[in-house]
């Protein structure tokens, strides 16, 4: 157990040597919020707290520091990244906790295919500090992480399904052939997420770790959009989700618009959250930017060829 702590502290020393080295800022954002942040199928942590008056106020635990960081990165305008404890409700398996921790990073006039190459060399980097060579081993496979595969959400689907995620017939027929009980639907993102679950994202990586990009615009996030793809990314390794990147959107009016859709499809759910309309302003002046979240907990897993995040 002690190898385990020690091999752990160092994966900690070589993430934050790699930030500094490359020019970046480390920042400290509040981890209780005053608004929720607002994204699909995440679900923050509510409280209550009492100020000096003796008012009770509702505060939430941050999902992420994005929100927060990316109001810092709007003042500052300079690479900066931060390592947090996040919170989210209903998570909980091998690979989920409610308390997790969490990398974030933003770097300033990079693109996502820059984006993508910072994140290799993290990997890369902190395997060299544990290991002396850019090579793991995960569940009997052993992964080079200077080889990576770059695949497309559309060609991942179709590589694992022999359909295509444009077609809301396909998907039903394809889960119908699949799944003796299954009930067609005519909700396109339930059956995305249905069929990327089950049947693409455990194939993801196995063989080699794994970039996939170009997402549907309905999954785009806080991602730009262009030429019909939402301009994001994912990494995996044997099935295992590990960073979720962003070509970040820079437009208000839309970031608005998208929390506001946010907004309304929790309400239908039985939850009434807030708008940070602070975040929106900050949108405004958000230099051209590529950020990520890398999941500490999973990564520390992957890396050390542990059965679970839970230590």
């Amino acid at each position: 157990m002690k190898e385990i702590f020690e091999k752990k502290s160092k994966i900690y020393q070589s993430i934050r040597e790699y930030f500094y080295k490359t020019g970046s800022i480390e920042v400290f954002t509040d981890i209780l919020l005053d608004y929720p942040n607002l994204d699909s199928n995440i679900y923050p942590i509510e409280l209550f707290v009492f100020n000096e008056k003796k008012e009770k106020i509702k505060k939430f635990l941050h999902t992420s520091p994005e929100p927060k960081m990316k109001k810092i990165l709007s003042q500052i305008k300079s690479d900066i990244f931060q390592i947090t404890k996040v919170f989210r409700n209903f998570e909980g398996s091998y690979k989920h906790k409610i308390e997790f921790t969490m990398l974030e990073w933003y770097r300033v006039n990079y693109n996502l295919e820059d984006l993508m190459e910072d994140t290799k060399n993290i990997f890369i980097e902190t395997a060299i500090s544990l290991y002396k060579k850019p090579v793991i081993t995960y569940k009997g496979k052993t992964y080079d992480l200077t080889n990576w595969e770059k695949i497309t959400v559309d060609e991942a689907f179709y590589k694992h399904t022999k359909i295509y995620p444009d077609n809301i017939d396909k998907m039903n027929e394809f889960l119908k052939q699949n799944e003796p009980f299954f009930k067609e639907s005519d909700n396109w993102e339930d059956l995305f997420f249905h069929i990327y679950a089950f049947y693409v994202e455990p194939n993801l990586g196995v063989e080699k770790p794994t970039i996939i990009y170009d997402y549907p615009p309905q999954l785009s996030a806080f991602a730009k959009v262009e030429n019909g793809k939402g301009k994001r990314f994912e990494t995996y390794i044997n099935g295992i989700e590990l960073v979720n990147g962003y070509d970040e959107l820079n437009d208000p009016k839309e970031l608005e618009k998208r929390l506001i859709k946010d907004l309304e499809n929790k309400k239908k759910e039985g939850f009434n959250y807030p708008l940070d309309l602070e975040f929106i302003e900050a949108a405004k002046n958000l230099p051209q930017s590529a950020g990520a979240s890398l999941g500490v907990d999973r990564f520390i897993m992957v890396l050390l060829d542990l059965k679970s995040v839970h230590l």
